[in-house]
């Protein structure tokens, strides 16, 4: 079963202003930078929808009621929601605040049907919060997200068992999980128009010229098949943070603050949550809307400010010299930049282990919560060195 709250950061803002409902409202970032997170359906009438630029949105729907985020707010009714789904199963795996997979095996006889049990949830969750969900039951995930995503707002929708081929069939390629606009151009013009043009091939093969590795995959969900299990367990795969700027930035100087303002914050929330990260990334929207990443494995995983900074200024010296080989008349200005360290499902602690265990010497530890100690103790600034400081201060003063 997959459940999805219904524009679910719009639904909370309107359930605690009630003078917004029946109005179009936009959650989001409310400089000329700023992106849409989430569209209530009023305002999707409009053609306003989420990663929108705000700007976009306001020529769309200059009426609109605009609202900055409350993540606070909003992750309290997520978490209400949680326990309403705990009371029909303990296997849950969250996607993110507003939706979530549940594995309801066996629990169904309790009900007269999936439907009922489905409708049991939806009506609990209105019951606890005021907010409306969307919800698909069917035999595996991707039947079930794309069932609960059928009929919205307010759906609910069964994909029985022996139904999948059928159910599917008439839907367009683009419906298949993980086919985005290049890979749908491309599945269109090798003759692949709706999901039952695949179906009708007896294996992958003549999907690898449009697809490539992902042939086997796309051939086997478009006959509805998923093996994948809920994870109630599922681990944090990457930490990072990103920036958005008001305003073009193109001195060095300030970039190199952001890279390491970047690399603290990642850091910190490596440590905070017990994880190290193997490979450190960074993605790069310029100003002609280009937007570019680049990533490095590192020899070991870290939590360490410093190796997380300096590989970041390796990727981005990177990304420059190739702009630079393309590009070599024009200047580099960043609209924005996200920076971010991808986790390992065995960290360097595990590793350490294995060495361990296996009689080789063991790996020099050092334990880097020791890091965040004058944090904890006298705070944020204090805790920060003097360099970071001078980092910080030029950052208030200077940066867009």
């Amino acid at each position: 079963m997959h459940v999805d709250m219904d524009a679910f950061f719009a639904s909370v803002e309107q359930l605690d202003h009630p003078e917004y409902k029946g109005h179009p409202v936009i959650v989001g970032g409310l400089s000329s930078r700023g992106v849409v997170a989430t569209a209530s359906y009023e305002a999707r009438k409009f053609g306003v929808h989420s990663a929108m630029p705000i700007s976009r949105a306001k020529k769309l729907c200059p009426h609109g009621i605009y609202v900055y985020p409350n993540m606070a707010r909003y992750k309290e009714i997520s978490h209400i929601i949680h326990k309403v789904m705990e009371e029909f199963t303990p296997i849950i795996e969250p996607l993110s605040l507003d939706e979530a997979f549940l594995d309801v095996t066996g629990i169904t006889h309790k009900f007269t049907g999936p439907k009922a049990l489905g409708r049991a949830i939806k009506d609990r969750v209105f019951e606890e919060t005021g907010l409306i969900i969307s919800a698909g039951l069917a035999p595996n995930k991707f039947l079930a997200k794309l069932a609960s995503d059928l009929d919205k707002p307010d759906g609910l929708v069964v994909i029985p068992y022996g139904k999948e081929c059928e159910s599917l069939a008439n839907l367009p390629i683009k419906r298949i999980w993980g086919v985005g606009p290049s890979t749908e151009r491309r599945l269109k013009d090798g003759g692949f128009t709706l999901i039952k043009d695949v179906q009708a091939l007896p294996d992958e093969k003549p999907l690898v010229p449009y697809v490539g590795n992902q042939a086997r995959r796309i051939w086997e969900l478009a006959r509805g098949i998923d093996e994948r299990p809920v994870e109630p367990d599922r681990q944090i795969q990457s930490v990072g943070n990103e920036e958005t700027y008001e305003s073009d930035v193109e001195d060095p100087a300030v970039i190199d603050l952001e890279l390491h303002y970047f690399a603290n914050r990642v850091a910190k929330r490596l440590r905070k949550y017990g994880l190290m990260g193997h490979t450190v990334s960074i993605k790069v929207r310029y100003n002609d809307f280009k937007t570019v990443s680049r990533q490095k494995r590192l020899d070991s995983a870290t939590d360490q400010e410093r190796i997380i900074y300096d590989t970041s200024v390796l990727l981005w010296n990177k990304l420059m010299r190739e702009r630079s080989n393309s590009r070599p008349s024009n200047r580099c200005n960043v609209k924005r930049i996200i920076d971010s360290t991808i986790i390992d499902n065995a960290s360097d602690r595990q590793l350490a282990d294995d060495r361990e265990m296996m009689g080789a010497a063991p790996l020099p530890q050092f334990d880097t919560s020791v890091l965040d100690m004058p944090h904890n103790q006298f705070g944020y600034w204090v805790s920060q060195s003097a360099d970071f400081q001078q980092k910080a201060l030029y950052r208030t003063i200077y940066s867009p």
